[in-house]
């Protein structure tokens, strides 16, 4: 079975820019502020309009359009680089839930879906991993960049302490997986964001939320001196890959007044975020605008999950009490597998990201 479109749908992050600078207290609270968003609870807008990158797609001519920019100026003068962050998160599994609103005698309509990535784990991941770092450093060598290696970053004090806060590679969660170089911790910002931090809506995962955020924020606060000891620009690199865009036909106020919940999605490859931090004279930041979908031939199958007897028995339970209630509730669930092509899969989101990371180079390079 050819990759489709199936019943399903998507949330879509939002990842802040951090522009905070040390002894400036306006732009630490801003910063924190920022970071805490997802604690809070605060949903993010609707993302942008994905862009096909495809053999059409000019990146020369899209490095110029496809950034937004938070102070441009940590760009200019930059001839020396270290690269002490580095990491990719790659989704695992996603899901959507609609339900409608059930006014007068209608009962309400549920629907939802659950998608799991196939045919590749976390050796494939790392190995992406690891070729975009090295593809980065060799493109900003070849740009004219002066280039400190990982050793050289590692012997910082600050970085060694800044690794300490952080968490080693790779950190998991449920649905999905980050992965930095070997060797290089994923700290600050990248380490708050990734799939791996707490999504608990108890008062605990809020707490723990809030923890990370402000461990965050002093990490961005470490940075200056990390730049200064290095005497070379910092350049933190967070970029983020799902295989699956889906979509939510109850959303919104009308939406839910409908007699029919309704979810879909498509399997490709998309690079939903990616995110350059500079630290130089002063910190700024090229955040990817729109989402860049990829070649769905990196995905060879699109299948139904394998029924359980426990699934099997459990459905039939929530029917019967339906019926015992006399309920007009319906819903229905499809569970969904993704099934990759391990080698095309890899030579896909490797050239997909490394694309990306080219065109951020190529910003640097023109000072903007």
């Amino acid at each position: 079975m050819t990759p489709t479109t199936a019943t399903a749908a998507t949330a879509a992050t939002a990842v802040p820019g951090v522009t905070g600078q040390r002894g400036s207290v306006r732009r630490l609270l801003a910063t924190a502020a920022l970071c805490l968003l997802p604690a809070l609870g605060v949903q993010a807008r609707d993302t942008p309009d994905a862009i096909p990158l495809d053999t059409t797609f000019n990146a020369t001519e899209q490095a110029a359009k496809l950034f937004t920019v938070a102070q441009g100026q940590a760009m200019q003068g930059v001839k020396k680089v270290a690269v002490p962050l580095f990491s990719v998160e790659f989704v695992t599994g996603d899901n959507e839930r609609a339900e409608t609103s059930g006014f007068a005698a209608a009962g309400r309509s549920s629907a939802a879906i659950y998608y799991q990535l196939k045919g590749v784990d976390e050796t494939d991941f790392q190995a992406i991993t690891t070729a975009l770092y090295q593809r980065f450093l060799t493109d900003l060598a070849t740009a004219g960049f002066e280039v400190l290696t990982q050793d050289q970053v590692a012997a910082s004090p600050t970085y060694r302490s800044l690794a300490a806060s952080g968490t080693p590679s790779p950190i998991k969660s449920d649905g999905a997986i980050t992965l930095a170089p070997p060797g290089m911790a994923i700290y600050g910002f990248n380490k708050e964001q990734s799939g791996g931090s707490s999504n608990s809506k108890s008062l605990f995962g809020a707490l723990s939320k809030l923890s990370a955020g402000f461990s965050a924020v002093g990490a961005v606060m470490d940075t200056p001196k990390l730049q200064q000891e290095l005497g070379a620009a910092l350049i933190e690199v967070q970029m983020k890959v799902n295989f699956v865009k889906l979509s939510n036909g109850n959303r919104g106020f009308l939406g839910r007044l409908s007699n029919t919940a309704s979810v879909g999605g498509k399997v490709e490859p998309t690079i939903t975020s990616a995110i350059f931090s500079v630290q130089s004279s002063t910190r700024g930041a090229l955040t990817l605008s729109n989402p860049l979908t990829l070649d769905p031939a990196a995905f060879s199958e699109v299948r139904d999950k394998p029924t359980t007897a426990g699934d099997t028995a459990g459905a039939v339970a929530v029917g019967l009490l339906r019926l015992a209630l006399n309920s007009k509730d319906s819903s229905s669930t499809q569970q969904l597998e993704a099934v990759a092509d391990p080698a095309r899969y890899r030579e896909v989101v490797t050239q997909g990201l490394g694309t990306v990371a080219q065109m951020f180079v190529q910003r640097l390079k023109a000072g903007e």
